[in-house]
């Protein structure tokens, strides 16, 4: 099987380009400069040529160094997130060509329960935190619109991540963020190992699973502060940070909203795809952090 990888310059494509494929699976690294992916006609030469079997597209924009760089270049972001995964879209369908596109968590703020805080949101229930949904984030509002554009179409997948970390230095990286911001949001989320994100779903890829919409984060609840306090205890943070302590506050010091929500994973285990728990996978890679 033959994956072209879209994006794989980014933060999550180069952690497919760098990863152990497994046999029967190859993934063709495509970076924007030796592929122009956002022309329909390169793009479907490149498909017929190269007997591709599909699409992962990686590419997208998520603002650097924070999310609020979206509210300041929203042409580009709608641009990526929104316009070219619907182009793909109708490659991927005109070709009968499988589309994943990498989606976000970030659509949803807190949990669909009243009752219990632990419930997360799945795969079918409608963003809570979009543009039909404000205040939003712009970087969110997209990954919402995306997925109304085209997360019902035939051949097209949806992965969402949740706030993707792992032991590799990256600035893009949870762990990393928390190790080093003075002040801190205190908010409980779901969240995304990468490592074994990736490593899942190229499994799922080789295993053929449907199409559809899937959330890709380990079960369970943490908090940043519970985070923080690992950080503290293996040497990676030296100072407790102080967090934000109204929303006042927060306005002040970032421009747009941020999402803090919970998800449920339960789809992919039933698939035979399940991750381990959110605390002991952040438990192991904070411990390589620190041997590190």
């Amino acid at each position: 099987m033959k994956i072209a990888l879209l994006g794989s310059s980014g933060y999550l494509g180069q952690t497919y380009a760098q990863s152990r494929v497994p046999r029967g699976l190859s993934l063709i690294p495509i970076p924007r400069d030796q592929l122009d992916y956002s022309n329909p006609i390169i793009l479907r030469n490149f498909i017929r040529r190269e007997k591709v079997d599909g699409i992962l597209n990686c590419a997208g924009f998520t603002g650097r160094p924070t999310v609020d760089a979206c509210e300041d270049q929203q042409q580009l972001c709608f641009q990526l997130n929104v316009l070219l995964p619907e182009l793909l879209a109708k490659v991927s369908s005109d070709e009968k060509t499988p589309l994943i596109q990498i989606g976000s968590g970030c659509i949803y703020q807190g949990n669909p329960s009243k009752t219990d805080p632990n419930q997360g949101f799945r795969e079918e229930d409608q963003p809570n935190f979009s543009f039909d949904y404000p205040p939003c984030s712009y970087y969110s509002g997209t990954k919402a619109e995306m997925e109304k554009r085209i997360g019902h179409l035939p051949f097209v997948s949806i992965w969402r991540l949740r706030m993707p970390f792992s032991s590799q230095p990256d600035d893009r990286n949870l762990l990393q963020k928390l190790a080093k911001y003075p002040k801190v949001l205190e908010a409980r989320n779901s969240l995304t190992d990468l490592n074994e994100m990736v490593s899942l779903t190229l499994r799922m890829l080789l295993a053929g699973v449907p199409s559809g919409i899937y959330n890709l984060t380990n079960p369970g609840v943490v908090s940043n502060s519970e985070i923080v306090e690992m950080l503290v205890a293996h040497g990676l943070r030296k100072l407790r940070p102080s967090f934000f302590s109204s929303t006042e506050e927060i306005s002040m010091a970032m421009r747009a909203p941020r999402s803090s929500c919970v998800l449920d994973s339960s789809k992919i285990a039933r698939l035979g795809f399940p991750m381990c728990d959110v605390r002991e996978a952040l438990a192991r890679a904070v411990q390589a952090m620190a041997r590190d």
